[in-house]
């Protein structure tokens, strides 16, 4: 089997499903719920994707306005580490280098997926591949990424790393140029921004979903670091007419 790319949005729930060929899902915007063989579901999100078995039995439901690049292959395809992995649990960590063949291929045309798809699902299983034990700063970030709710102090993640505090200060300036809890507030704006345009919570809601104490403190780091209250962002997202 030829391996196939798409960019796909799913709509709603659906039903538990199986199919003869393996499935990597790697989210470019948003997330959803996919439960496995019957298992406790798992948030796949930007920093989080997941490969469906072969014959997996799997049923999702997805966010409103995600958006996911999904490749189909079959087995023999998938190098032993990650296939072995995804048999154990069914996160796979996203490392910066798959993350930019993410944005190549949602830059490129269908038919240049469809002509392409071999080379750029050898890239994308690769770089996988390179790091499918997950470094534990890999992990530490998938964590807070899937509950960015959680109490996310430095000390926590230092300890759910392994990591000094120190070390754990210079990764994430070596990383995104942040210190953790700049990114951790940035992380949560992000994820309040797409249930802001996506969906009709209350801000008031939405603001504890993601982290925030109440609205007004999402207000106050939204406003301080965007320039833009939650209520005139989401106005802004309001289609005319």
């Amino acid at each position: 089997m030829t391996p196939r790319l798409a960019i796909k949005r799913y709509q709603g729930d659906h039903q538990p499903h199986a199919h003869a060929f393996a499935q990597l899902v790697l989210p470019i915007q948003g997330g959803m719920e996919l439960e496995l063989a019957g298992r406790s579901g798992t948030r796949l999100h930007t920093g989080l994707a997941a490969l469906v078995a072969p014959d997996c039995g799997h049923a999702q439901q997805s966010e409103p306005g995600s958006r996911f690049l999904v490749i189909d292959c079959a087995a023999d395809w998938l190098p032993a580490p990650i296939l072995d992995r995804a048999l154990r649990q069914p996160g796979l960590a996203i490392p910066p280098a798959t993350r930019q063949l993410i944005a190549f291929a949602e830059l490129t045309s269908p038919d240049a997926l469809d002509q392409h798809a071999p080379e750029l699902t050898r890239l994308l299983l690769a770089s996988l591949d390179a790091t499918a034990a997950g470094s534990a700063f890999d992990r530490l970030l998938a964590q807070v990424e899937a509950q960015p709710a959680g109490d996310w102090n430095n000390a926590a993640m230092a300890r759910l790393a392994g990591l000094g505090l120190t070390r754990l200060h210079l990764l994430f300036h070596q990383r995104f140029g942040q210190t953790p809890q700049a990114w951790l507030t940035d992380l949560r704006l992000r994820q309040a921004q797409l249930w802001l345009g996506d969906s009709r919570l209350p801000i008031a809601d939405i603001a504890l979903r993601v982290g925030f104490s109440d609205q007004a403190a999402l207000t106050r780091a939204m406003t301080r670091r965007q320039g833009i209250s939650p209520a005139a962002w989401r106005r802004g997202q309001r289609l005319p007419g």
